[in-house]
């Protein structure tokens, strides 16, 4: 008897152990479900995180990258020169014989001599701003430089062919990006500064991913011209036209005997302060005049002719 009942508390503590075990099993299986689908979740939120802290991180390393590579912003001084521009100016150097055969015809190089105030940084602007709205693409660049005599110290061969790199990988197509990647790491990681040959090199592989590079070169006068540097720029992107047949090369400069021998054999296109563009900043410029002037028709047009006139080619 006592054997018996000795048998039945053992059944009855296993039985109930069991169920509690069960019972336990169940709401820990109930609890790693619901972690499951929680995680499960919040995995997408998770992912694009990530995925935004790797873009953030390569953002500000491809920046740094850009500002070793060349710490002049053109692209903010054409914006600024651009953006004084007197609406409807230039449009008779756009519409030139001599430039429609450069921006897509026969004649690779457009050489734009003028007088000192005849307003060649702001065709080259102008220039600039139609290439970039009606030429560029996937498949067509444009780089451009604006040489001052005030940063002469700061243009050497080697940081001008840099500031036109940095400009033709800024837009971060992976291919270009890498071969700059690699001089930057070849250099410690921006400790150290690339040759010419470095960044010559970079530059004719980047052109060559392109069908057209449009180069332009605005007062090749005022570029320093210490140790033959000037010539040396020129003879550079010429170097870059012989191996790629579609880099397009237009520059401005004063009449300076030496820079025009360099460009005796291509086109030319001087640039002059035409009539209808003075008559168009003038047009600009009436509501600033007298009430007198601005009240009499004839006298205002007599203004705009003598401001004309005097103007000449300026």
């Amino acid at each position: 008897m006592w054997v018996s009942r000795s048998r039945w508390i053992i059944c009855e503590f296993l039985h109930r152990s069991y169920n509690r075990c069960t019972h336990i099993d169940s709401k820990l299986s109930q609890a790693i479900r619901a972690d499951t689908v929680c995680i499960r979740d919040a995995l997408p939120t998770l992912q694009a995180s990530i995925v935004a802290i790797e873009d953030t991180q390569n953002l500000q390393q491809h920046h740094a990258i850009m500002e070793w590579l060349s710490p002049t912003d053109f692209p903010a001084q054409q914006h600024d020169i651009i953006s004084r521009r007197q609406e409807g100016t230039g449009q008779w150097f756009l519409n030139s014989p001599e430039f429609k055969r450069w921006i897509q015809g026969s004649d690779k190089t457009l050489f734009c001599p003028g007088i000192p105030g005849a307003g060649k940084t702001m065709m080259a602007a102008i220039t600039i701003d139609h290439l970039c709205r009606s030429a560029r693409s996937n498949d067509v660049e444009v780089a451009y430089l604006f040489c001052n005599y005030k940063a002469q110290a700061d243009q050497s061969v080697v940081s001008m062919l840099a500031a036109l790199l940095r400009q033709l990988v800024q837009s971060g197509r992976p291919d270009n990006v890498a071969t700059v990647t690699t001089i930057y790491e070849h250099c410690l990681k921006g400790r150290g500064r690339p040759s010419l040959d470095d960044i010559f090199r970079t530059l004719q592989s980047t052109c060559a991913n392109y069908a057209v590079v449009y180069v332009v070169v605005d007062a090749l006068d005022e570029c320093a011209d210490t140790d033959g540097a000037r010539s040396r720029l020129i003879d550079k992107l010429r170097e870059l036209q012989a191996r790629f047949v579609e880099v397009r090369l237009m520059c401005t400069s004063r009449f300076i005997p030496e820079i025009m021998q360099k460009f005796c054999s291509d086109s030319r296109l001087e640039v002059r302060a035409r009539e209808e563009d003075v008559k168009r900043f003038v047009a600009d410029q009436i509501p600033r005049l007298p009430n007198c002037i601005r009240r009499d028709n004839e006298l205002r047009c007599a203004v705009q002719s003598k401001i004309v006139e005097a103007v000449d080619g300026m």
